[in-house]
């Protein structure tokens, strides 16, 4: 017998150090659109936080992991336990959204399930209201590109902080890789369901704020280059010595971006560190989490 849940999604909130921005999205959801399975999961964050998550613990499940291995990994925890309780579909919905208007979650759903959508996300826009998702595209360099757009669009990637997928995406493919650790995982998941055959759309017509690089910041410089090189590697096959020629040049120009960009000397020399270190490790290809801090 099928126990699957089809009305709704699950909704799985990522929390690490994020107590205030994941209550604001708990709270934003209880405002727009009530009455969803929130799943929480804590990636390892510090006593004081689990201390803080023992208040929303009526409001939600909460999904306590004992080591931080990731987006990816704190993610799949989520969409696992979703399974477990029955679900179709799950949002996947970084701590740093939140909705801004009516029945967001809702028209999401109602679109995707209509028209016969595996994975769906909405437009994102940041603070200031300017949009900052859009359809992906990647390089067979790993780099990626928005392609800004006010029409509903079928098209190969999205932003994972806000986005819908339906289980026959993990039956189909499984989970979402969890050796990148942090930055371009979701891409990967994208390209790798749209190469299956999966129908992916993007849908403007609701729009949710993102609060970009939150939990991310002290580490991110090093992350999201790195992580080209394993997403050209996995997508295009590209080898070492094409990565290591193609990437020197421009790891230059990066370089002297982040002397000329403002920001203490400590904070600079912390960004070049981290840079350099993308590189040789990209070359190198060396996966998972590093302390690069």
């Amino acid at each position: 017998m099928d126990n699957r849940i089809t009305d709704k999604p699950a909704v799985i909130i990522l929390n690490y150090n994020s107590y205030e921005e994941t209550l604001n999205l708990i709270n934003s959801i209880d405002k727009y659109d009530p009455g969803y399975c929130i799943i929480v999961v804590d990636n390892a964050s510090g006593k004081k936080e689990r201390q803080k998550l023992s208040a929303i613990r009526e409001r939600c499940i909460t999904v306590l992991l004992d080591e931080n291995k990731g987006y990816a990994s704190g993610n799949n925890a989520g969409i696992r336990k979703a399974i477990e309780l029955g679900y179709d579909t799950f949002l996947l919905a970084n701590s740093d959204t939140c909705l801004i208007s009516e029945h967001a979650i809702s028209d999401c759903y109602a679109y995707m399930k209509k028209n016969g959508i595996d994975i769906l996300g909405p437009k994102m826009v940041n603070e200031t209201g300017a949009d900052i998702s859009g359809c992906i595209c990647v390089d067979r360099y790993g780099g990626t590109k928005h392609k800004f757009t006010d029409d509903i669009t079928e098209c190969s990637s999205l932003g994972g902080a806000f986005i819908l997928i339906n289980r026959k995406v993990t039956d189909r493919i499984g989970f979402i890789r969890e050796f990148y650790f942090l930055y371009r995982e979701e891409t990967d998941y994208c390209i790798r369901a749209h190469k299956e055959g999966l129908k992916i759309v993007y849908y403007p017509e609701v729009t949710i704020v993102h609060k970009a690089g939150v939990t991310t910041k002290n580490v991110a410089v090093y992350y999201y280059n790195r992580n080209m090189f394993i997403l050209s590697r996995e997508i295009y096959k590209t080898g070492s010595f094409d990565l290591a020629a193609f990437f020197f040049p421009r790891f230059l120009v990066y370089s002297l971006r982040i002397i000329k960009k403002g920001g203490t000397g400590k904070e600079k020399r912390r960004k070049l560190k981290q840079l350099w270190h993308a590189y040789i490790d990209g070359v190198r290809d060396i996966r998972g989490v590093k302390n690069v801090l």
